[in-house]
């Protein structure tokens, strides 16, 4: 496993996969096991509740299609937990954002996303892209 993809970069792929730049279509379109923090099923599930993650089918369906035999779900560790109070000064305080840099950095994975703040903290490798939502 290389890469952990952030809460973002699951739904997108999942849902809007032609907002991705190709270079990153390219890194989760293949068979090597991705990454996800299990806190992501959570903030997708609140993202789902408060109406900001619109789906066709139910949240389970959702689930079951966007964690594709290639994903593994990575458990929160005590390792990871020490490591949320270690991040720079500045780091963004989201505590979702907080768990799934501090993971990527325990784990020596690249995190994938579109996050400025987290590419910029320095605190973790990250494969940043752009993310720029289609409008109708």
């Amino acid at each position: 496993m290389l890469y952990l993809l952030d809460t973002a970069a699951l739904a997108n792929n999942a849902l809007t996969p032609e907002v991705l730049p190709d270079r990153i279509r390219r890194l989760l379109n293949t068979d090597e096991v991705k990454g996800l923090c299990g806190v992501s099923l959570l903030e997708l599930a609140i993202h789902h509740r408060l109406g900001r993650l619109q789906l066709r089918g139910s949240l389970s369906d959702f689930f079951y299609a966007a964690i594709a035999q290639d994903i593994e779900v990575l458990d929160l560790t005590p390792a990871v937990a020490v490591a949320t109070n270690e991040l720079p000064a500045g780091f963004p305080g989201d505590p979702f954002d907080r768990t799934i840099a501090a993971t990527a950095k325990v784990l020596n994975l690249t995190l994938i996303t579109a996050d400025k703040n987290i590419r910029d903290a320095g605190y973790c490798k990250v494969e940043f892209y752009p993310f720029r939502p289609a409008r109708a």
